[in-house]
């Protein structure tokens, strides 16, 4: 029988074939509050609040999706019961109650769905606009300090911070203690049915609880009762002044790592214990990583690019679940329900449920991809469920401070203007390109009463990506799963498909479509370089038709497992590119022995990458060897190498066996200029526009296919 992660796989495959996921569809109660199923929003998204803490209206459609696509629980993320408590901007806030109407709109739209909702009360302590999570900085950086539990030193810091915390002195304390009660009262009139307190993650009460940061020697520091006491005076306060039918949740971390002093699980079960005691219904338990463990928020990360042998232990737990023994712990030490988080999905989630490990399942980026998963999994319709592929790009541009996208649900914060509605007029359209724009132009065509034939010329849909996915792998980032979805949908719509078929002026002129959507991909580019030519080059025009001729037959997992033992390529390699599509082919080189150099012309490395991952993998390639070159100038190629100039005016040859080329691609236009005014419409969507990345051509081919 196969086991993967302590899943018993059979048993979770025969579920899915079956469409049963029973547990998950179970209602649950927390006290007067009863939930339809035992699936949570977790409390996550930066789409909801406008620059002053004001519910938007992206927001409200957004949960509105949520709460339309039959989540049991709506969780509503960190909302400040203070100025000095926002960590980032855009984000929600409620010290004020001028902040109330728009709060009470935003619960009142999600109960329109028989969905009840809480509203996550949060303090960011010395995560207020300074950049804890790892770069981040508020549109607007306050002046201000943040004050956490002590005042500490960069080097006693255990996590980097732009701006170092002060100390709150003990008014200070019990006057935060007095917001979060108000806080509370304000969510209790604005009509949530419960409020979920924020102890969890390096926020300001965790700064309390968390021997890595609290250095106090008063009431509020030494031992445990003494770190815990903060929250049990918050917690106890709200209970008295919302009364006993209002729900009162917490978020606490199950442990912390990566830091010698970090929060231990048997810590984080007596301080629930001592929370269960004062008021709390339910926890949701979370967990926190420094050093090696960084955005341990998102479990997956930890295994990119590969684990560090340090973390080794908890990676091994990451499939199954990164903080369910943690979970499970609390759980059975205080017999209150327990929320789990972390990156679970369905399958996942009903074995976490019938184990009894948790009561209850939160989902927060795959409901992003997908707001209608829980009705889905209701009506059976597992393969219908977009996946989130983990690729970060939502929280890349949270960090950034830029709006948030979503790379398989063009919709996300934009719900009302990507609502697909039927055409209309029926129009014949003709997709020539299988990739993820063409496929999401047919999809979104055909969902709107279209009649649509897709056209690629290889004899497999999905375009780069399973290149993309022998590149990257597929434990992480699953592509595959996104071509199986998008070929899936089209298949049901009733899309037609032809396969191996190259499209010309003749079988336009035979078909005789209304709408033309030429999506056939950029085309691949070789600079040129004296010597480029040379036997001891590898160019990726070269390259790819013989991997697809792989990819025909075997899966990307297969076929990347097989070049750990032939590829054509020597030992020594110098990667001309040094962007996103030059550094994941370094990774990948790099773990079947070669030894990289990059080089790049431009004066950065990666770029494309999301910056959660391009950090984490830049410091990897660099422990592991590899030279990287920036604003370089190539000379020649050689039998010996590549010649170049380096950004301080050096001429260096560096030797080389093998020179692969990895540039990015440039538009094609080529099947445009032939059929411009020979059909009524004609787009020309994704890569072969403008070359960019997977989430700009899924959103490009949304776009078409509901302009067409």
């Amino acid at each position: 029988m196969t086991k993967a992660a302590g899943i018993n796989i059979g048993v979770v495959n025969k579920m899915v074939r079956k469409g049963k996921l029973e547990k998950l569809l179970e209602p649950f109660q927390i006290r007067q509050v009863k939930l339809k199923n035992r699936m949570v929003k977790a409390p996550y998204s930066s789409v909801t609040a406008d620059r002053d803490g004001y519910v938007t209206e992206e927001g409200l459609s957004f949960y509105e999706a949520v709460a339309r696509g039959g989540i049991g629980l709506s969780i509503i993320e960190a909302t400040a019961i203070d100025p000095l408590g926002v960590s980032g901007s855009p984000r929600l806030v409620i010290f004020d109650d001028k902040f109330i109407p728009g709060l009470s709109k935003l619960a009142g739209t999600i109960h329109k769905y028989d969905c009840p909702v809480f509203l996550q009360l949060h303090h960011a302590g010395p995560a207020h606009s300074t950049g804890v999570y790892g770069g981040q900085v508020a549109q607007r950086v306050s002046a201000a300090e943040p004050v956490a539990a002590s005042a500490l030193t960069r080097d006693e810091l255990p996590a980097p911070v732009q701006n170092l915390p002060k100390a709150l002195t003990i008014p200070e304390v019990e006057d935060l203690v007095r917001k979060f009660i108000k806080g509370a009262e304000r969510a209790q009139e604005a009509g949530f049915d419960g409020v979920e307190l924020h102890f969890a993650h390096t926020y300001l009460v965790n700064s309390f609880l968390s021997r890595a940061w609290n250095k106090r020697r008063d009431a509020y520091g030494g031992d445990l009762g003494n770190r815990v006491r903060f929250a049990v005076e918050i917690t106890r306060g709200v209970r008295q002044h919302v009364g006993e039918g209002f729900v009162l949740g917490a978020r606490i971390n199950g442990a912390e790592y990566g830091t010698e002093k970090g929060l231990t699980t048997a810590e984080a079960q007596e301080i629930a214990r001592m929370l269960r005691e004062a008021g709390i219904d339910y926890f949701s338990v979370t967990g926190w990583g420094y050093g090696p463990y960084e955005w341990l928020l998102f479990p997956e990360r930890i295994l990119y690019p590969e684990p560090a042998e340090s973390v080794a232990p908890l990676a091994k737990k990451v499939k199954k679940g990164a903080f369910v023994d943690s979970t499970e712990a609390i759980r059975r030490a205080t017999s209150t329900p327990v929320i789990a988080v972390g990156r679970l999905d369905p399958e996942l989630g009903e074995w976490i449920l019938k184990k009894g490990k948790a009561d209850l399942i939160a989902f927060c980026r795959r409901l992003i991809a997908d707001p209608e998963l829980p009705n889905k999994i209701a009506s059976g319709r597992l393969e219908d469920i977009a996946p989130c592929t983990a690729c970060m790009g939502c929280f890349d541009n949270f960090i950034k401070g830029e709006p948030e996208r979503c790379r398989v649900n063009p919709a996300f914060g934009r719900e009302l203007e990507y609502a697909i509605k039927p055409a209309a007029k029926k129009k014949k359209v003709m997709i020539v390109g299988g990739g993820p724009a063409g496929m999401e132009a047919a999809r979104v065509a055909a969902l709107r009463g279209h009649e649509v034939t897709l056209y690629e010329r290889e004899h497999k849909l999905g375009g780069l990506l399973p290149i993309a996915a022998l590149v990257k792998g597929v434990e992480i980032e699953d592509l595959p799963a996104l071509v199986r979805y998008l070929r899936t949908q089209i298949t049901k719509l009733g899309v037609k498909v032809e396969l191996g078929k190259e499209v010309d002026l003749a079988l336009v002129e035979k078909i005789k479509p209304d709408v033309v959507v030429v999506a056939t991909g950029g085309t691949l580019t070789t600079p040129e370089i004296p010597g480029i030519n040379k036997s001891n080059v590898v160019r990726s025009s070269d390259l790819h038709p013989r991997v697809e001729i792989f990819l025909r037959f075997l899966s990307p997992r297969l076929l990347r497992w097989l070049t750990r033992f032939w590829m054509p390529v020597g030992k020594r390699v110098v990667i001309v590119g040094g962007l996103i599509q030059g550094c994941e082919v370094a990774e990948f080189l790099v773990k079947r022995g070669r030894d990289v150099t990059i080089a790049e012309t431009s004066n950065q490395l990666g770029i494309g990458i999301p910056d959660v991952n391009r950090v984490r993998l830049l410091r990897w390639l660099a422990e592991k060897g590899v030279t990287m070159l920036s604003e370089v100038r190539y000379e020649e190629i050689t039998d010996k190498g590549l010649t170049l100039i380096t950004k301080e005016g050096e001429r260096h040859t560096i030797a080389a066996d093998t020179i692969l080329i990895a540039t990015p691609p440039k538009p094609n236009t080529e099947l445009l200029k032939i059929l411009e005014g020979k059909v009524p419409e004609i787009y020309l969507i994704g890569d072969c526009k403008e070359p960019k990345l997977i989430v700009d051509a899924i959103d490009d081919g949304s776009r078409i296919g509901r302009t067409v």
